[in-house]
């Protein structure tokens, strides 16, 4: 079957098509160095307007590259460049399997609770104060050894990508739809990547890459969490993070993700950060997060952990106002099914 970036016209349904132009526009974001890359790898670079937004002028670029039968060329300039993370994204998604954002089989339209227009409340909460004690970063930087990478294959052989974090000896937790395919089946292979992160130089650290059994995935779809075990240890450095004995958050509260977006290096989702809604099942905010962030663990500011980030939703249909939040499952929830599960 032929790749996706070998079909021309380019075929922006194909599974990772999207992935990969978002990627692109979020590393490469400066259009002069991105017209001198395309001029290298031979693409008639006339074609493209450069003075639109980058994810635009990377939609321009990738069709006109495919349509001069130039995309590959284009792309090996990306993965043979400086950024080690980029150049091994782009090669996972130039597979025979491309690996993609686990698709989130639980969504269904128009239940994000009690959509407002935003304005008014973007001028309360922006004016208020975002300064931390500095003993915030240690403690961040102590439990952002427990979140992971996770590589998933399922029985089909398609590959997802995804994020998991440590909350056992040999015990990992995601999302459901992160290692289960839409019938319900197990996968057949799950890596655990372990400081996957970049330096402050911007080179990718060694990472280490920790299997995980398939057959003890277990979860529960529709509140959407899931939990497997790793056949090896976990590196000693890597965190259990604690489940806290109440969790107390509220609208207008600020919430932090330790998360792999795109399928890269490990990030910290910190700004924008605010509480939209809290219910029973559910916390929706604004922090944000990118394809691959599923499975994330969501703290509050006092890095207690509140939620299992699970997916992200545009609200306001037609001329309406548009608001785009993400949502977590409650972290109570969670306890609640890996105590059915005995898992804890």
């Amino acid at each position: 079957m032929t790749h996706f970036v070998d079909r021309v016209p380019f075929q922006w349904n194909a599974p990772g098509a999207l992935e990969l132009r978002d990627l692109l526009a979020s590393v490469y974001n400066r259009s002069s160095q991105v017209e001198q890359m395309a001029k290298r790898a031979g693409v008639v670079t006339g074609y493209v307007n450069w003075d639109r937004p980058m994810m635009t002028v990377w939609f321009d670029l990738i069709e006109t590259a495919s349509n001069q039968k130039q995309l590959r060329p284009l792309l090996e300039a990306v993965t043979s460049g400086p950024d080690r993370a980029v150049g091994d994204r782009v090669r996972e998604l130039l597979d025979t399997h491309p690996v993609v954002e686990a698709p989130d089989r639980t969504n269904r339209a128009g239940d994000f609770a009690h959509f407002e227009d935003v304005d008014d409340l973007e001028r309360q909460i922006f004016r208020s104060s975002t300064l931390q004690d500095v003993v915030f970063l240690r403690r961040g930087t102590e439990l952002a050894t427990a979140v992971c990478r996770l590589r998933v294959t399922a029985a089909d052989g398609a590959q997802y990508h995804g994020t998991a974090f440590r909350i056992a000896d040999d015990l990992l937790l995601t999302n459901h739809h992160v290692l289960f395919d839409a019938a319900g089946e197990q996968p057949t292979a799950v890596e655990a990547w372990f400081g996957y992160e970049a330096d402050l130089h911007g080179r990718t650290r060694d990472h280490q890459v920790v299997v995980c059994e398939p057959a003890s995935a277990v979860g529960e779809s529709e509140p959407d969490w899931a939990a497997i075990r790793s056949t090896a240890d976990m590196p000693d450095d890597a965190m259990r993070v604690p489940f806290p004995g109440s969790v107390s958050v509220a609208r207008n509260d600020r919430v932090y993700i330790i998360q792999h977006p795109h399928g890269g290096v490990k990030k910290l989702g910190a700004r924008h950060n605010v509480v939209r809604h809290v219910d029973d099942t559910v916390i929706q905010y604004w922090t944000d997060t990118e394809q691959g962030s599923s499975g994330s663990p969501v703290f509050d500011e006092h890095w207690a952990l509140v939620a299992l980030h699970r997916r992200w939703r545009r609200i306001g249909a037609g001329d309406e106002p548009a608001e785009f939040r993400n949502e977590g499952l409650r972290i109570e929830r969670v306890v609640e099914g890996l105590t059915r599960k005995r898992l804890v």
